[in-house]
């Protein structure tokens, strides 16, 4: 991808996944796009405000580069930086024992940059590309699971309303 592109990918899925938050606030919203956008303000359902953009950025790589083994480069870019957001959060959440907004948006903003980047350089890997069905299938598997638990979530810290 051009210096452009990558720009543009940060910003346009920046944008996306920030607004996939504010879905569930919408008056069309229902039970089945619970599944996709964040229902509440867990930790976890905040992951899939990474794991979709970053999967349509796969949907563009392998379309416009008619290429199938373009898949797995941003799927292992947003499991790369899933933990990290994680981490970032229970970091701050230990000392304020409340979530910040502000805090909130820098490491969302950074990560999802961190994630296009580890993307980028991941397409390159001979290894990623090879295995491209091992990735439909941890796409698949990571959609039932986010879709699974953000209704029947356990009683954890990670999945807790904390807004």
């Amino acid at each position: 991808m051009s210096r452009k592109e990558t720009i543009a990918a940060i910003i346009v899925l920046t944008i996306l996944g920030t607004s996939m938050h504010f879905v569930h606030h919408l008056p069309f919203f229902n039970h089945f796009l619970g599944y996709i956008f964040p229902v509440e303000e867990s930790v976890m359902a905040h992951t899939k405000m990474v794991f979709y953009p970053m999967l349509l950025l796969s949907a563009y790589l392998c379309a416009t580069r008619r290429d199938i083994r373009e898949i797995g480069a941003p799927i292992l870019g947003s499991l790369a930086v899933i933990p990290i957001i994680m981490a970032a959060f229970f970091a701050y959440w230990i000392f304020v024992h409340r979530e910040l907004l502000f805090l909130d948006i820098i490491i969302y903003l950074v990560s999802m940059t961190g994630a296009v980047h580890l993307a980028l350089r991941l397409r390159r890997s001979n290894l990623v590309r090879t295995l491209w069905p091992l990735w439909i299938v941890v796409i698949l598997l990571i959609i039932v699971l986010t879709g699974y638990l953000t209704y029947n979530s356990p009683d954890w810290l990670i999945f807790a309303d904390l807004g």
